[in-house]
């Protein structure tokens, strides 16, 4: 048998169906433990792949359930909304690093920035699984690989009526496990209309596709976005809340996202978020502090079914 195992082709299947930000040995050992609870899984699991493009990024949304399609303005919104890049004026570079459940990671950097009415915006972002095990049998390990998935691409936005923002991102998407490796395709729609302290916003994700890795192509995992914020200042108080809506288009459970966040002299921040109908996940809380134009946030969420924990740390300047 060659070195590629059985274990390994199941890798292979396993990675366009995971779900959300799910560690790849421990879903071999679930899965090959109960096999009919492959499909249970809430997002799409047994119809797309690439998962880590369902993974919420910077420290403030993630704390905030990421509820965070109405509310970003920095260079998160690559990720989020698009049309929220030409919304506020401040340009803006954010960087995270996460780790959660046991031994995943993910790194993102984005930017945004305005000349003159319109808004751009760049972003990388990286995920991966480390040392994941190769067998042809049980015993020892014959050798170890990493799981690696990249997205990154340009966005642009600009006031098509007023107060209606429409933005657009082009994204190159790919994936590597093993010695197979794939690449492709995908764009993000978003719109975002403010009235008064009201923001909503309407964002379709991940519309693409990819090569064959082997010998299936991973499907692009789809999704829609949709809700609205409002924020309120008063003094040395702020306050931000937002209700949104999550689904993968091609199978998978709805998702209300909520989150809140209260501020105190634009200096310090409590966030607290809360996503429903995930198996593994729900609740989620975090800090931020902002000194001029530096702001630093983390995010904490706890996972259920011995998931362990995720902490995300972001570290912002708006210039």
């Amino acid at each position: 048998m060659s070195k590629i195992s059985i274990v390994h082709k199941l890798h292979l299947k396993i990675t366009s169906a995971i779900s959300g930000a799910v560690s790849i040995q421990l879903l071999l050992i679930f899965i090959l433990m109960a096999p009919g609870n492959a499909s249970a899984q809430n997002d799409g699991t047994a119809n797309t792949g690439l998962s880590f493009l369902k993974l919420g990024v910077g420290a403030r949304s993630i704390a905030m359930g990421e509820a965070f399609a109405s509310l970003t303005d920095d260079g998160t919104a690559f990720i989020y909304n698009p049309a929220r890049l030409s919304v506020t004026e401040n340009n803006n570079v954010t960087v995270m690093h996460n780790k959660s459940m046991t031994d995943l990671t993910t790194n993102f950097v984005g930017a945004k920035f305005r000349i003159g009415k319109v808004g751009l915006g760049i972003g990388l972002l990286q995920s991966s699984v480390e040392g994941i095990e190769v067998r042809n049998i049980p015993g020892a390990a014959l050798d170890r690989f990493d799981a690696q998935n990249f997205s990154g691409g340009l966005s642009a936005s600009m006031e098509v009526y007023k107060n209606l923002y429409v933005g657009l991102t082009g994204k190159l998407l790919y994936e590597k496990i093993y010695v197979d490796e794939a690449s492709g395709f995908g764009f993000d729609i978003g719109t975002n209309y403010l009235i008064n302290n009201i923001s909503l916003s309407l964002v379709i994700a991940n519309i693409g596709s990819m090569n064959e890795l082997r010998s299936v192509s991973t499907k692009v995992p789809t999704s829609i976005r949709f809700g609205g914020a409002y924020t309120y200042r008063k003094n040395n108080l702020s306050f931000a809340g937002a209700l949104e809506g999550f689904k993968v288009i091609d199978g998978g459970l709805f998702h209300a996202n909520i989150g809140g966040e209260a501020g105190y002299k634009d200096f310090i921040f409590l966030r607290l978020g809360y996503q429903l109908n995930y198996e593994n996940k729900g609740f989620s809380t975090g800090l931020g502090i902002k000194y001029k134009s530096l702001y630093l946030d983390y995010a904490f969420s706890p996972y259920s079914s011995s998931f362990g924990t995720g902490n995300s740390v972001s570290l912002g300047f708006n210039f």
